[in-house]
């Protein structure tokens, strides 16, 4: 179906001007990329049209997009700092109510509470900014470091077979033999210490979290069991993507395409990353798309837990943790923290099943084809009226 069949939207227009950038800077670093990839420029448009006319995938690009926005600038729009402490200045900041203000003597300011405060007298919309870069963080880098170790792993147990597939998927197996999140538990249990001394050894490294993570210094001894966390969910996460793909990877080493590559002498590697992964790789941005949900949800158990980030850093599963022990009569603690961590976890659900939809070119062509007709019965309603 030619783009010309689609009745365009603003978003169908942004989304033109969104892959023709994209091409255009591509074609930056690789001469005329734009002109030679044309095809594969109008298949991107045909997802984001089918993307534009999905409620619940818009719905969760929304609640994705505030998410990352909150992330990355969360911290510079809290309005007040983590680490103040306004109980120490007047007692009536305690736990106080959402919409109540306090007059604060030794600073001489005024604070309000919108969302309430916590025990600490602490403002809970700052901790949920703050707490935001810190969920954001933690996703970020588990899947970064998780996925491609286990996609790399499923790859060659795939493609070689025989002991090297044997050896890879009997690891694997023993990982997912275990509950991921028991086993998260026991790494994060474990690890602290250890991290904590490598940390604190290397100052560069030390000064690195502290600002991705915008903390102040004396958080640096609170990074290990921080990192732990993160480690911890990496070594649980990989198991299952390294199985998704050696399944994928058998089916596809067999095609013709795999055996026409072989015979002109490209390298194992070569088949294998820019042969038969970007044939795969449609399931496996549909996991982890879905999978940045359960990151956030498992880091918010751990700190839940206990485990993971400590006061007075701030952490959605540790705000709701603390507020557990005063619910339900100081119910806002738990409510606003539990609400964020429903809303993020929801969006990434919405966008994957869409993801899922956009990316299988049966259920694809379906979605064009209710627009081609919807397009088509109104210009012929058009021309009744006429």
């Amino acid at each position: 179906m030619s783009q010309e069949e689609y009745k365009k939207g603003i978003l169908d227009r942004f989304a033109d001007n969104l892959v023709e950038g994209i091409g255009s800077f591509i074609s930056l670093f690789k001469k005329d990329w734009k002109r030679k990839n044309r095809s594969k420029m109008e298949e991107w448009k045909l997802m984001l049209y089918a993307l534009n006319r999905s409620p619940p995938g818009l719905i969760g690009l929304v609640l994705i997009g505030m998410f990352i926005f909150l992330g990355i600038f969360g911290p510079t729009l809290a309005p007040w700092s983590y680490r103040y402490f306004p109980a120490l200045e007047n007692m009536s900041t305690y736990l106080a109510p959402p919409g109540s203000h306090a007059y604060l003597p030794f600073s001489n300011k005024t604070i309000s509470y919108p969302l309430g405060a916590d025990n600490y007298g602490r403002d809970l919309l700052s901790l949920i900014l703050y707490g935001a870069r810190t969920s954001f963080v933690i996703s970020i880098i588990v899947i970064v470091l998780g996925v491609p170790l286990g996609i790399i792993l499923g790859l060659i147990a795939g493609y070689y077979g025989g002991k090297i597939d044997e050896l890879i998927m009997r690891i694997t197996d023993m990982f997912l033999a275990f509950p991921a999140l028991i086993l998260a538990i026991a790494f994060s249990a474990v690890l602290p210490e250890r991290l904590q001394s490598f940390i604190s050894s290397h100052k560069v490294f030390e000064s690195l979290f502290l600002k991705i993570f915008a903390l102040k210094p004396q958080e640096a001894g609170n990074l290990g069991k921080l990192l732990a966390v993160i480690l911890a969910m990496v070594i649980v996460w990989w198991p299952a993507y390294a199985r998704i793909t050696r399944g994928s990877t058998l089916t596809e080493r067999e095609k013709l395409y795999v055996e026409a590559a072989r015979a002109i002498g490209l390298s194992s590697r070569t088949i294998m990353f820019k042969h038969i992964l970007p044939n795969i790789i449609g399931p496996i941005l549909v996991y982890i798309t879905l999978d940045f949900g359960g990151v956030i949800l498992m880091e918010a158990g751990l700190s839940f837990l206990g485990l993971g980030a400590t006061p007075p850093i701030a952490d959605w599963g540790r705000i709701v943790y603390d507020g557990s022990q005063y619910f339900p009569e100081k119910w806002w603690l738990v409510t606003f923290s539990g609400f964020m961590i429903l809303l993020v976890a929801l969006g990434w659900n919405l966008l994957g099943d869409t993801l899922r939809d956009i990316l299988d070119p049966k259920m694809r062509r379906s979605i064009e084809f209710k627009v081609k007709k919807q397009k088509q019965m109104e210009e012929k309603e058009g021309g009744e009226n006429a």
